[in-house]
């Protein structure tokens, strides 16, 4: 398969109410993933992933003799190099021992084809970003106890282009506009300390009122203003409740990765929920799904939703637990 990403990307950075940096680029990148061998055993097989794939910059412009040749040197590197890996792999298959799991190393899906596409939001005008950075930068030039602070706002537009040897013709345009806000302090004992607000959204006129972002940045310098003052947290050996987004990221890093398919297949990869399938590991009062096609929750815009995966297969909504029980993985083209 062939992946063509055509991405314009603009950046705006302010500190104190001034300008610091501003620029703005533009880059032309393709993957080519090829799989030497069959779906049942390929050189992709255990460790092997990184062997099916290559990743090169494109020419910009529409010249097809251009890329096409960019496209075909890819081709013929990657297929030298899977042909080798492939090489290793059949031969290690008669060698070693037989693994536990005995799935296929790839599988065949329905081709798509997704071609009716919407262009993707403009990026803000650099003049728009600019005046953003500038105004919500000096707020913390009020504050003497605050020596460093800064706000950045990266707008990224792109075009995503698919075609497989399955059949497969997708298009896939998104533009994400990202703003950060930070600011440091320290403490009397010497301890950087600093607080970190994000926020993202697909256009400027999207994101909270200037006076909502007042807000976040008058409650940042009391959060640092009480954190300076704080004692030092003792070290501690007991329960813990987390709540707010440290719930959230908790339950994405302990969760979400180990219910990822490819993981089960992963010796060096934490399983702990590889033999636990139709098992309870959760309480029966909670249940898990996993649905990319959601694109709010609670009237909450979700940064999270996508109509095709990387590999061209539709979003489709996975119940992951059931009442506790485990009843799914989060799958991609590899078998488990």
């Amino acid at each position: 398969s062939y992946t063509v990403y055509d991405e314009q990307e603009d950046f705006a950075y302010g500190m104190d109410g001034a300008l610091a940096s501003s620029t703005t680029g533009r880059k032309r990148t393709a993957d080519v993933v090829l799989r030497v061998g069959s779906p049942a055993l390929d050189n992709a097989h255990g460790a092997n992933r990184p062997s099916a794939i290559i990743s090169k910059t494109l020419p910009f412009g529409d010249d097809p003799q251009a890329i096409a040749h960019s496209l075909w040197r890819l081709t013929f590197n990657e297929y030298r190099r899977a042909s080798a890996t492939f090489l290793n792999v059949r031969t290690k298959s008669e060698v070693d021992a037989k693994e536990d799991d005995q799935s296929a190393d790839f599988s065949r899906e329905t081709p798509q084809t997704h071609l009716d596409y919407k262009d993707a939001a403009p990026s803000p005008r650099q003049k728009a970003m600019e005046a953003f950075v500038r105004r919500f930068s000096a707020p913390f030039a009020k504050y003497p106890y605050i020596y460093s602070s800064a706000v950045m706002i990266t707008a990224d537009r792109s075009l995503q282009r698919f075609v497989s040897s399955e059949g497969s013709r997708v298009v896939m345009p998104d533009t994400t506009i990202r703003v950060e806000i930070e600011a440091s302090t320290r403490a009397e004992d010497g301890m950087e300390l600093m607080r970190v607000e994000t926020f993202q959204s697909d256009s400027m006129d999207k994101f909270p009122s200037p006076a909502e972002i007042d807000a976040k940045i008058v409650k940042m310098a009391q959060d640092l203003k009480a954190l300076r003052e704080a004692p030092v947290a003792e070290p501690y050996d007991g329960p813990a409740l987390l709540s707010g987004r440290a719930a959230g990221v908790f339950f994405h890093e302990v969760l979400g990765h180990r219910l990822e398919g490819q993981r089960q297949r992963g010796d060096d990869e934490g399983q702990t929920f590889t033999k636990k399938l139709n098992q309870s590991v959760l309480p029966a009062f909670l249940s898990v799904a996993d649905d990319p096609t959601m694109r709010t929750l609670n009237g909450t815009r979700l940064a999270g939703w996508y109509e095709y995966d990387d590999e061209g297969v539709p979003a489709q909504r996975v119940e992951v637990m059931k009442h506790g029980i485990l009843r799914n993985f989060l799958m991609s083209g590899m078998p488990v």
